[in-house]
Order: C-alpha cells, then sequence, then structure tokens
C-alpha cells in the first residue's frame, strides 16, 4: 500500500476519504489563513485601527499564503528577511519609534493588505503523484512521460471530489466548495469565505484547486452554477457531468 509523503497527494486522498466535512489538510489551512488576512483588512475598510497583536496575526496568515517567488518578485528578497524586516518593524512601532523604508513596506504588505492564494494546482499534483509511484516503486523513472497522459484524469478526478465538499473553519464556521471557470476559462475550485457578519454578512470568493483544463470542454455548464445547491460531479469518458 502506497504511504502518501506529498501534501498534495495526501490532501486529496483526504478528500476522497472524508469529503462531506474535513477539518484539516492543507486547503483548510490556506482558508484559515485568508479569513484572518479578509478580517482585518475589512476592519481596515470599517475605519477600525489594528492592534498590535492584529498585525502580528496577519502577517503570520500572510507569510503562510504569500510564496517565496512572489515575496521577491513583490519586494525583491527572501521570504526569510521578509520575516526578519517585519519582526523588526513590529517592535519599533509598537515602540512608537520611526520605522524605515523598507520596515514601513514589509509592515504593509504583510499587516495591513489581503492576500490570496490557491493552496495547490493540478501539475503540482500530478508531478507530486508520479514522484511518489517511483519513490514506491510502482513507476518506472523513464516511464514519467508516458504516465503524463493519466494527468488529465487525475485533475478532473480532484475536481470531482473537492466539489461539494465541506471545510470545517478555526472559528467553527463551515464554507462549502465548487467548480468555477477562471477568468481565463479554466476549471478550478472556490471557497466562499466568511469575513464578517456585521453590520451586514461579508463573504470573500477565493480558488483553491487551480487547473489547466478548459471548463468549456472538460465541464458541463449546470455543475459551474455558482447560485444553486452544489450538484454531484463525476467523471464521463473526458469531462466532468452531473451525478443523476
Amino acid at each position: 500500500m502506497l504511504k502518501p509523503g506529498r501534501s498534495s497527494v495526501q490532501e486529496i486522498g483526504h478528500f476522497a476519504a472524508h469529503r462531506d466535512e474535513r477539518d484539516t489538510g492543507i486547503s483548510l489551512n490556506r482558508v484559515n489563513d485568508i479569513q484572518i488576512s479578509a478580517r482585518l483588512w475589512q476592519q481596515q475598510f470599517d475605519g477600525k485601527a489594528p492592534s498590535i497583536d492584529d498585525l502580528r496575526e496577519a502577517a503570520r496568515a500572510n507569510f503562510n499564503i504569500m510564496p517565496e517567488p512572489r515575496i521577491r518578485e513583490r519586494l525583491g528578497i527572501s521570504k526569510q528577511t521578509a520575516q526578519q524586516s517585519f519582526n523588526k518593524a513590529i517592535r519599533r512601532y509598537e515602540a512608537r519609534l520611526p520605522l524605515k523604508a523598507r520596515e514601513q513596506e514589509v509592515l504593509k504588505v504583510f499587516g495591513l493588505s489581503m492576500m490570496w492564494q490557491f493552496a495547490l494546482d493540478d501539475l503540482t499534483l500530478c508531478t507530486d503523484f508520479a514522484d511518489l509511484l517511483v519513490t514506491e516503486g510502482a513507476l518506472v523513472d523513464s516511464d514519467r512521460i508516458k504516465f503524463e497522459s493519466a494527468y488529465q484524469f487525475i485533475s478532473l478526478y480532484a475536481l470531482s471530489i473537492m466539489h461539494g465538499a465541506r471545510l470545517r473553519m478555526a472559528d467553527g464556521q463551515t464554507t462549502q466548495l465548487r467548480l468555477a471557470s477562471s477568468d481565463s476559462g479554466m476549471l478550478r475550485i472556490k471557497a466562499q469565505i466568511p469575513v464578517t457578519e456585521t453590520p451586514k454578512p461579508v463573504t470573500s470568493s477565493v480558488p483553491l484547486f487551480e487547473t489547466s483544463l478548459s471548463a468549456a470542454d472538460y465541464c458541463e455548464a449546470d455543475l459551474l452554477d455558482l447560485f444553486g445547491d452544489a450538484v454531484p460531479a463525476e467523471i464521463s469518458g473526458d469531462r466532468l457531468v452531473a451525478l443523476v
């Protein structure tokens, strides 16, 4: 029996076993972090000044969300350097000392901004699965290219079991995952994350799983209806269809 050692493969395995309601996993961790980030942003939007603890908690979440390449692109420094700069900035801010330009920028980016980033994508999932099969002796390394012919099915399978699943968030609320189409027309899984209930409900719709599969080619349009109940999906041939 295979023992999944990569988070992406393990995540899909857990969805297959516990799709009704999940309370662990990288998708849930990402949802919780985005909720924290969004709540601080909403708090500022509502005119409420964040506390030092708010800034620290938002930074913890945002550092989890933002991958190293985006940090380097945005700030021109490594994640480790950005974390060190933030820690120094928050200490100076708490002591009411002036901040240097970089400290101000890092504090603004990680402490005062809302961030979102998908938890995984289909290429990572498929290549991780191939790596795992090779490690376990179930796939010969020289057959990796042949195995790529299965990537489409693996992506469709992941979409089908994530669609309709619920995540139990850290604050006790749940969010349901739904099939959706990206702006570029690719299939993805999105979550509607509750941000605040007062004075009126505010939610944030964010992608958690991205694929390179065209929604028009690989999915029935009815499955992409975000306003009705989530219709269970199954794979028929090379596309997702409603399970009836």
